[in-house]
């Protein structure tokens, strides 16, 4: 449980810095967060993109975390692997592979 907590507490500590503070650091067009995602892929080695990128990573993996803190034990876990793989690519195409 304490895992979980880090991970959300990560997640919100990484969002909540880069909406107050790199947000208006960031080069790129403002305003939609799925472009700014995809903005901050190419350039992920400056430090607002890195914050973000970073979080956008945590958000990915929170179904995995959330799933395998209550489903470790059981053979539920099959189907958590099998929803975080469906979030993970569907997050992951709509944010980084727009056209």
């Amino acid at each position: 449980m304490l895992f979980l907590f880090l991970h959300i507490f990560l997640f919100l500590l990484l969002s909540s810095l880069y909406w107050f503070r790199f947000r208006s650091q960031a080069e790129g067009p403002k305003g939609n967060l799925l472009i700014e995602i995809q903005n901050a892929g190419k350039h992920w080695k400056e430090t607002p993109h890195l914050v973000l990128v970073l979080a956008f990573i945590l958000f990915l993996l929170l179904p995995l975390v959330i799933g395998f803190q209550f489903y470790l034990r059981s053979d539920a876990n099959v189907l958590v692997v099998i929803v975080w793989i469906i979030w993970a690519y569907n997050w992951s195409k709509y944010s980084f592979f727009r056209e």
